[in-house]
């Protein structure tokens, strides 16, 4: 019983039942009283009705102030006792008395209970006998200066009201053991929707699968938003879920490929150096060549962890710091750079004049323009042409840079873009990432990236980004 009160439908069946339960006490108080005072009222009715004339003559009057004689026994009969005003006991109501009363004492008592008090003026008012049994009494003014009582016994009428609020009692009691049943048949079909939305949830827990939403159609407003709020955290969970097995995928993916790609020019550079320590007295142009190359595979290892880094940090892309970047600034500084590392090549940016705004990750775009432009570098003839081109597109900002290469093979232009993917032509130059990261990054800015046949008779790609 107490664990069914603590659940939500033994509290809502429990206060539905003692809300009708007062309803059904108010209603039943009034009742009580109302009867109540209608009986009373239909008693001091009948009192009033009796006229104090034919009372008086009744029983002898008009009284002078001598006091007449003792008055009979109770139930005795006075003289004129057959005047029908008054009668007889079985004539008149029964528990009924008069009392005649002057000064402190009642010259004539018919009927009268014993301990009850003298009346001390005139009116209404409800007085008790030694055995405790109410009376309802009327007294008026009776000729020279005495008082005429007339009462009557209340028991009849109280045993009245008494069997009416026991009846209404049992009624009320069966209604509120009625009114319980329905209240826990009712508040479980009202919260039919909560159970379902618990073993929803249920399954969730169990399952683990965040991807499920807990279905509201055709639920009440309360649980349709109940509902919505758990769908929309386990949106969020979903997410959260999806960016931390993507960090974790990106660190795993960053040690194998680190692993990977490490290997060549750790090797080499550990072979150069096991050669130098054993043979301290090389000659100068032999050692030159060795440090030489020691140094070269050292940059190449640079430049491998640096990509692996930026591809890691971009695969969990929902950690990136974002910020509005200045594009066209970003590929002014990207081609300086190229063009010191490549001398040899012509380099052309063709930009507008006014900034270029987009939100994004700083690093990450500026080695998307970077990779682009040591690619084209890289691919292109020696001391070739490139040409970047920065612009808008109905909103949309596109950077395309053309080289004068050999182009890219159309059974060739998505394999490209896989990581340590080379095109047929590459050669060994590159680690095969450098693509890799311009459609990752091109991807995490809302963008794509694309290669195509360049109007320099080489490859033209182009980046589309959404600056937002």
């Amino acid at each position: 019983m107490i664990r069914a009160l603590r659940s939500l439908r033994g509290r809502v069946a429990l206060l539905a039942t003692v809300a009708v339960a007062l309803v059904l006490l108010a209603v039943g108080a009034t009742a009580v009283r109302s009867f109540s005072d209608r009986e009373h009222a239909r008693t001091d009715a009948d009192l009033a009705a009796r006229s104090v004339g034919a009372l008086v003559r009744a029983l002898g009057g008009p009284f002078d102030h001598a006091p007449p004689p003792p008055p009979p026994a109770a139930g005795a009969q006075v003289a004129r006792a057959a005047d029908p005003e008054l009668g007889p006991q079985e004539l008149r109501p029964k528990g009924e008395y008069i009392r005649v009363v002057s000064g402190r004492r009642a010259v004539i008592s018919i009927d009268t209970p014993d301990g009850l008090a003298l009346p001390r003026g005139t009116g209404l008012k409800t007085l008790h006998d030694g055995d405790g049994r109410a009376h309802r009494s009327l007294t008026r003014a009776a000729p020279n200066g005495h008082l005429l009582e007339v009462g009557i016994d209340l028991s009849a009428a109280q045993e009245r009201i008494a069997s009416l609020r026991n009846r209404l009692l049992l009624l009320g009691s069966v209604g509120v053991a009625v009114v319980a049943g329905l209240s826990w048949w009712l508040a479980g079909l009202a919260l039919a929707p909560l159970r379902a939305l618990r073993a929803a949830a249920g399954h969730v827990t169990s399952t683990r699968d965040l991807s499920m939403r807990l279905s509201v159609e055709g639920a009440p407003e309360e649980v349709s938003a109940l509902a919505g709020s758990v769908n929309a955290m386990l949106g969020r969970l979903e997410s959260s879920a999806a960016a931390t097995e993507a960090a974790l995928e990106a660190t795993r993916r960053f040690a194998g490929d680190a692993g990977h790609e490490l290997r060549t020019p750790l090797t080499a550079l550990r072979a150069n150096l096991g050669a130098l320590r054993r043979n301290l007295d090389l000659a100068a142009d032999e050692r030159r060549r060795l440090l030489e190359g020691s140094e070269r595979e050292a940059e190449r290892a640079g430049r491998l962890l640096e990509v692996l880094q930026t591809l890691a940090r971009g695969d969990a892309g929902a950690a990136l710091p974002r910020e509005s970047v200045d594009f066209s600034a970003l590929a002014e500084a990207a081609v300086d750079a190229a063009r010191a590392r490549h001398p040899d090549h012509r380099w052309q940016l063709e930009a507008p004049s006014d900034e270029l705004q987009i939100t994004g990750w700083p690093d990450g775009l500026r080695a998307l323009i970077d990779n682009l432009l040591e690619n084209a570098a890289r691919h292109g003839r020696s001391a070739g042409q490139i040409r970047a081109k920065l612009c808008r597109d109905e909103g949309t900002l596109v950077l395309t840079v053309d080289d004068d290469g050999p182009g890219v093979g159309v059974s060739e232009r998505e394999r490209i873009f896989e990581r340590f993917a080379r095109g047929d032509g590459a050669g060994h130059a590159g680690s095969g990432l450098g693509l890799a990261v311009v459609r990752q990054q091109a991807r995490l800015h809302g963008g794509e990236a694309l290669v195509s046949d360049g109007p320099l008779g080489g490859a033209r790609f182009e980046i589309r980004l959404t600056p937002g």
